[in-house]
């Protein structure tokens, strides 16, 4: 998956469902996406800061910026929304302080580092490499890099988020001899499933998360 700024749940269930998630750093920026926000707390936006933002530079070279006391305004909009929150004192130790902490790098960078933290919050083992890492040909795009992907970790399923269903044909796969599945949401106990994970674990037990986590199926 492209990786997003502190996602949502439904996104560390594809990371839990698969034995190596790939974070797609080499894939093209994409402006206006979940690369650079998400949505917290009474539908409040949390944005990051990028430069040099174009759909023609991989988001694996589009970096944070910082300027404009980005940080201060952040760390204001987390400390306003949930402050009393009853996990505040230990997500902020285990999750915020670590990652966003002004540190030169880029967003892919970022946003790997917000999603590693969350895992290791939630106990996900996952195995997590970047596709730069040779896994894909330079220019290979959509199915084909996918595919090239799952091959050179000799796997023979891949597993991607249900907005793939729109995307991704199962016979298509079928032809390289991988199986293509999708990972559905069932009902989960969370007031509001769709905001960022960061909400969810400022608000709800860790041990009600990990529960969360564990409500999906491969369609």
């Amino acid at each position: 998956m492209q990786p997003y700024f502190f996602p949502y749940l439904g996104y560390f269930q594809l990371i839990k469902a698969a034995d190596v998630y790939v974070n797609l750093d080499h894939v093209s920026f994409m402006k206006r996406s979940y690369m650079t926000r998400n949505t917290i707390k009474n539908d409040v936006s949390l944005n990051v800061q990028v430069s040099g933002a174009s759909q023609n530079v991989m988001c694996k070279d589009v970096m944070v910026n910082y300027e404009h006391e980005y940080l201060t305004k952040f760390y204001k909009t987390i400390q306003n929304h949930y402050q009393k929150s009853m996990n505040y004192d230990e997500v902020m130790t285990s999750v915020i302080l670590p990652t966003m902490n002004g540190d030169a790098m880029t967003i892919s960078n970022l946003n790997l580092r917000i999603i590693k933290s969350i895992c290791d919050y939630l106990d996900i083992e996952t195995k997590i490499i970047e596709s730069s890492e040779n896994l894909c040909e330079k220019g290979a795009k959509k199915e084909k890099g996918l595919k090239q992907i799952t091959k050179e970790l000799g796997g023979d399923i891949y597993v991607n988020a249900i907005g793939g269903t729109k995307l991704y044909d199962k016979d298509d796969f079928r032809k390289d001899n991988i199986d293509l599945f999708f990972v559905r949401t069932l009902d989960l106990d969370l007031k509001n499933p769709y905001y960022s994970t960061l909400h969810q674990i400022f608000e709800y037990s860790k041990d009600h998360i990990k529960d969360q986590l564990c409500k999906y199926e491969l369609i």
